[in-house]
């Protein structure tokens, strides 16, 4: 496809191309697809995922931002039964829109996702959360080791929390870096970002997410200290956070396990100044 269009896999937008048939059956297989699901593919490519999806799902809706690669697409395969190629940027989707356009409570998300653009997709996946029912994934491996590694580990912090604190977050496997065209060089992880199974959280997420950046963005100091200035503007206190929430602020932020910072997050209203 590359070669009959004269396209080129472009660096700046990190195209990887999977061309495994055997990885690409695996990663439409680990989506778990439903026939009446609604499937946002982030990035058509030249349909390696998409074909796949659509025979499982309702309706695939993929969004391609490469204009080359969304001619060839036309061209190749004109107006595939059950799939709606949109030409645009995924950080523009609307997802909420498309539930209501087709008369669905949540859709599914699935694609292969360019590093660049993964920590702000998965921002605008957590703002749609309500809207999505799970996102399989494909991304670079230290991105899948950060998003579900757990309190202590070396790859834990802010992004870690943040997404677990919203869903449940899996590994599923790995696939070499061999699998895809051109070869990257590293490793994907397939993950998937379960929304419908994430507990009920009682924190609200701007306190939440404020605290988990104050706590990380200064990593090497106790949580009396990365706290201290959000503390004040609180008009509280380290001793009464400290009574409030139960947790000793002596500890490191990437000591906290996902709970203990929601334990934080509810306490730091309830502990100004005496």
């Amino acid at each position: 496809m590359l070669s009959k269009y004269r396209l080129a896999p472009s660096k700046d937008r990190g195209q990887n191309f999977l061309d495994d048939q055997n990885v690409i059956h695996k990663v439409v297989e680990s989506a778990a697809i439903r026939p009446d699901d609604l499937v946002v593919e982030v990035g058509s490519g030249f349909g390696a995922l998409t074909f796949g999806l659509a025979e499982r799902a309702g309706h695939v809706i993929a969004v391609e931002l490469d204009s080359g690669i969304v001619r060839a697409f036309t061209e190749e395969y004109g107006e595939p039964a059950g799939v709606t190629l949109v030409a645009g940027d995924i950080l523009d989707f609307d997802l909420a829109a498309a539930c209501s356009e087709f008369n669905r409570e949540k859709l599914v998300v699935a694609g292969n996702i360019p590093y660049s653009v993964t920590s702000p997709l998965i921002a605008r996946l957590i703002d749609a959360g309500e809207h999505i029912s799970r996102a399989v994934l494909m991304v670079q491996a230290e991105v899948g080791d950060r998003l579900t590694a757990g309190p202590g580990t070396s790859d834990y912090g802010r992004l870690s929390v943040v997404v677990q604190f919203h869903a449940v977050v899996r590994q599923l496997f790995t696939i070499r870096r061999t699998c895809f065209t051109p070869k990257p060089k590293v490793d994907s992880r397939v993950i998937e970002i379960d929304f419908e199974s994430a507990p009920v959280r009682d924190a609200e997420r701007t306190t939440f997410e404020t605290v988990v950046a104050a706590a990380f963005g200064k990593r090497r100091k106790m949580l009396r200290g990365a706290l201290a200035d959000l503390l004040g503007e609180r008009g509280a206190t380290v001793e009464g956070l400290q009574r409030a929430s139960g947790i000793d602020l002596s500890r490191r932020g990437e000591t906290l396990s996902v709970e203990e910072f929601e334990r934080i997050a509810l306490a730091i209203g309830t502990a100004e100044t005496p």
